[in-house]
């Protein structure tokens, strides 16, 4: 350890006397010896660990006047003199002698500990480089880490070579140290002390002299060109000349940018000649980072220079154009215009598209306004900018509000307005909805299409359709390349431009209808565009940037859902929507169709009354199909004609052109005429004087009265007759359900005798059936023998007998496997001469041993049933769950059986029918 010169001492240098004014020590003895203390959270005794060291003189002198050195607080401290100090770990660089350093002590202890010998006017700690746990970065942070390190695991951590502190300030965890002199540790206090001294030197050896010559003229540079520790430079530049070789290695190690292990090594190096060659070696190399810091500072600046100037120019080039009365050119208006239009999105505009914008604008301006790349970049840039990042509709969470709106809208269908409600109700519950995939699968006319345009208003949320019935070109989907000539965005894109949300409500027509043709599968396309899983970052292929679509609600129609495809219909969730009964179109026609027809026709409501019995004729004969599409064609039709007809009472009833009402006075003419029908007609006309006249004329004729009499007047004859084609169902004949695309129907089988003669048994089928309806009739034929020889042993007849089994209407082709029960009915009733019960219909698979599978379309063939007047039904076993869930106006009235073998139905079709 270094020994300290008095500041009086005429040996002491201007600096070291400037020191001792700013300290204000004074000079004591200093061969006493000194101790170190590490404070710890240890419970055993005072929590503080000592390390003992000391200086120079007389051991036996130190270890004598140690003892009352505790009770005697001295009123002038010296460095040299003996006093108790606190060890404090510094986790980042070590504290050179003449620097300043602030530090901050997490640890409550010794922040109080150091508190209490500023207060007892000892204010010395020992500070000490913490070493890094081995293993780990040099460079990472561990200051977080020294407040655990307690005794004995703090002592191994430290560096053995620290220096001795003034404690100058506490503020706070904040305590400034002021470096006075090295301090050497090696062991705990209970051991012998420890001696810390410099090697000597020879202050006149040319090499140190050479060296500390060299280290100052390698200062000097760093300090004209680094402003880092300029601060600490202006208190020492004015002693340069007064430094010794310690201080001047110490200070340049100080101010260097090494790293805390390189000026640990510094510090701990006691040979002055090494230490100036350490300190030498680490700012040279800050001479090197100071002359890359330059470079790079002189390149920045010439970097603004040149953007500045740029700007400057272009202002004044506009400001000559101005002063000349030149406008802008069409690539410097155009860009300006593209970015007035992104400046109200810029914020929401994802990072990505920005920059992409902002690549292609500056790309328009280098390019030739009459090329076909820049109107191709127009176009992309038009597209980009138009479409709306970030921008989401409010979405209306009130399930009370949207079931009104359903509600008002159309008539039943329960399960797509329970399902809506559960959407909005998850929305609400979350504050927030996802898009979802709705499969709305129905027979056409059913309001399919209507439904997707009541649930975007019952949300609030923007309403776009398109179909995709017959779709060949992928392209239409996924967008064209922009390479090609005529390139447009998807289907997609141009639904976000159309509608201006982010979050609209997309109805895919037609799904079940999608074509494959030579530009690829545009079912294969739809898979990203629907799925939740992708289409959070759906690539258009013209836009080429992701676009969220994860919040758009996609609702797809189809009428047949085994054409679609199964990848595609697997991420959707299908709600079926069966055909209307009769009451329930009455009562549609009564409250949708009748009111918007006669306001589209603009015919008053006291004007025409068309009764129930001509609404129920209307279904009944003319409108059998599921929906009700055709129903509104015929209604149209009925009031076009009653249109033309009061069109025809008016003009009839308008006053001639000669008329002596046409009064020239101001005073309104009014003449009303009664007919015999005690109707009033009335006229009610005013003409202005001048050469042209307007006329506003307000007339009331009869009242239009359409019935069931009249009604082929205005749609013709019946199309359809009664399902009944027999008043009594004959031999052979059976009425099957079938299930169509257009919704049920009723199916006669009819079988009949062809040809007679032992052996000659056999089967033929007409009536354009599929091979699945064939491999039935033939199924049908085997199973009727083997109940025929059970019933009847005796009778041979489909053994002798050559049969043909027809189904009407052989223009229509049928297939499905849900025939058979009827067609081994239509055969036995044959065989054994017998009629089945009146009003009896069937359905069902039945198998070689006579057990009936279940079918599909229950409620499309119960309705089938209702409207062919059938009052008892043949089901399935199976389908009995499908027929509870219908609902109670659909199973009015019907007598439903659930048969499991067809012995259960060769009893209700062949027994009496009163039981």
């Amino acid at each position: 350890m270094l020994k300290l010169l008095s500041p009086s001492s005429p040996a002491a240098s201007p600096f070291l006397r400037a020191l001792g004014s700013i300290t204000g020590f004074t000079r004591r003895n200093p061969n006493l010896g000194r101790r170190a203390f590490f404070c710890s959270d240890a419970k055993n005794g005072d929590g503080v660990v000592e390390i003992e060291f000391k200086g120079l003189g007389n051991e036996s002198e130190a270890k004598s006047k140690s003892s009352s050195s505790s009770a005697i607080i001295p009123t002038n401290l010296n460095p040299e003199d003996y006093v108790k100090v606190l060890a404090l770990p510094l986790p980042h660089r070590p504290l050179f002698p003449g620097f300043y350093m602030p530090i901050y002590v997490k640890d409550p202890k010794l922040l109080a500990a150091l508190q209490e010998s500023r207060n007892r006017q000892v204010p010395y700690a020992g500070a000490f480089l913490v070493k890094d746990e081995p293993g780990t970065d040099p460079c990472s942070e561990m200051e977080n880490n020294i407040p655990d390190l307690k005794g004995k695991e703090l002592f191994d951590r430290l560096h053995e070579v620290g220096t001795l502190a003034q404690i100058s300030s506490i503020q706070g965890d904040q305590v400034v140290l002021i470096g006075h002199r090295r301090l050497h540790i090696t062991e705990m206090v209970d051991e012998d002390p420890v001696t810390v001294k410099e090697k000597p030197y020879d202050k006149d050896d040319d090499v140190i002299k050479a060296t500390s010559y060299e280290v100052i003229s390698t200062l000097r540079d760093v300090l004209e060109t680094s402003v880092l520790w300029r601060d600490h430079a202006q208190t020492y530049t004015q002693h340069i000349s007064d430094f010794d070789f310690t201080r001047i290695a110490d200070f340049g190690a100080a101010i260097s940018g090494a790293n805390k292990l390189q000026c640990q090594k510094v510090l701990e190096e006691l040979d002055v000649h090494e230490r100036l060659k350490l300190t030498l070696e680490l700012v040279k190399k800050e001479i090197e980072i100071s002359k890359i810091q330059a470079s790079l500072m002189k390149k920045m600046e010439e970097k603004m220079l040149s953007e500045q100037r740029r700007k400057l120019l272009n202002e004044q080039l506009k400001a000559i154009k101005k002063e000349l009365g030149l406008e802008a050119d069409d690539r410097t208006a155009l860009c300006e215009k593209f970015r007035e239009r992104l400046e109200p999105n810029r914020e929401k505009c994802p990072p990505n598209v920005l920059q992409v914008i902002e690549e292609e604008l500056s790309k328009m301006q280098l390019l030739d306004a009459s090329s076909s790349e820049f109107n191709i970049t127009r176009n992309y840039l038009d597209w980009l900018i138009s479409l709306p990042w970030g921008n989401y509709s409010d979405e209306n969470f009130d399930v009370l509000r949207a079931q009104k709106v359903l509600d008002e809208d159309h008539y039943g269908l329960t399960e797509v307005k329970e399902r809506i409600l559960e959407f909005i109700a998850v929305g609400k519950l979350r504050g927030m909805s996802e898009g979802k995939i709705i499969c709305l699968a129905g027979p056409p006319g059913v309001g399919k299409t209507s439904i997707g345009r009541s649930i975007a208003h019952a949300l609030n949320r923007n309403f776009f359709r398109f179909s995709v019935g017959g779709l060949t070109d992928a392209a239409e989907i996924k967008g064209h390349r922009r390479t090609y000539v005529g390139a447009m965005p998807g289907k997609m894109v141009q639904c976000l431009k159309t509608v201006g949300t982010a979050n609209p409500l997309v109805l895919i027509d037609e799904i079940d209808k999608l074509g494959r043709g030579h530009a690829g599968h545009p079912a294969s396309a739809l898979l990203e565009l629907l799925d939740p899983e992708q289409n959070a970052n759906f690539l258009d292929h013209y836009l080429d940037v992701p676009i969220d679509l994860s919040k758009v609600l996609f609702v797809c129609t189809a009428n047949v859902v085994h054409m679609i495809p199964t990848p595609l219909l697997d991420r959707m969730e299908v709600v079926s929507i069966a055909g209307y009964i009769t009451d329930e179109k009455i009562h549609i026609a009564r409250e949708y169709l009748e009111k918007t027809t006669r306001e589209a026709c603009g015919i008053e409501p006291e004007q025409v009354e068309v009764t129930d019995a001509a609404l129920l004729a209307l279904i009944e004969n003319y409108c059998r199909e599921a929906g009700v599409r055709n129903l509104q064609q015929h209604i149209e039709r009925i009031y076009r004609k009653i249109a033309l007809q009061l069109v025809r009472q008016g003009t009839a009833n308008e006053p001639a052109v000669g008329d002596p009402i046409q009064s020239l006075s101001d005073e309104p003419a009014v003449v009303e005429v009664a007919d015999s029908d005690e109707h009033v007609v009335g006229s009610k006309v005013r003409r202005d004087t001048g050469n042209s006249s307007q006329s506003e004329a307000t007339k009331t004729v009869e009242k239009v009265l359409v019935d069931s009499s009249n009604l082929p007047d205005f749609v013709g004859k019946p199309v359809f007759h009664a399902e009944h084609i027999y008043e009594q169902t004959p031999v052979g004949v059976v009425m099957g359900l079938a299930w169509t695309a257009m919704g049920g129907c009723p199916l006669y089988i009819e079988t009949t005798q062809v040809e007679e003669a032992h052996g000659k048994g056999a089967l033929q089928v007409t009536g354009q059936l599929g091979d699945v309806m064939r491999e039935s009739a033939h199924i049908a034929h085997t199973v009727a023998r083997s109940i025929l020889l059970d019933k009847e042993p005796d009778n041979t007849f489909f053994a002798d007998s050559k049969l043909h089994l027809h189904i009407p209407a052989g223009a229509i082709p049928k297939d499905g496997p849900s025939a058979g029960c009827t067609m081994i009915t239509s055969m036995l009733s044959l065989a054994m001469k017998k009629p089945v019960n009146k009003d009896l219909a069937m359905t069902g698979e039945v198998t070689l041993t006579g057990r009936i599978l279940p079918i599909g379309g229950v409620k499309e063939k119960t309705i089938a049933a209702r409207r062919g007047g059938v009052k008892t039904i043949i089901f399935p076993s199976a389908n009995k769950r499908d027929y509870e869930e219908l609902t109670p106006n659909v199973k009015e009235g019907l007598d439903v059986h659930f048969v499991d073998d067809y012995s259960q139905i060769f009893n209700l079709a062949f027994g009496d029918h009163e039981n």
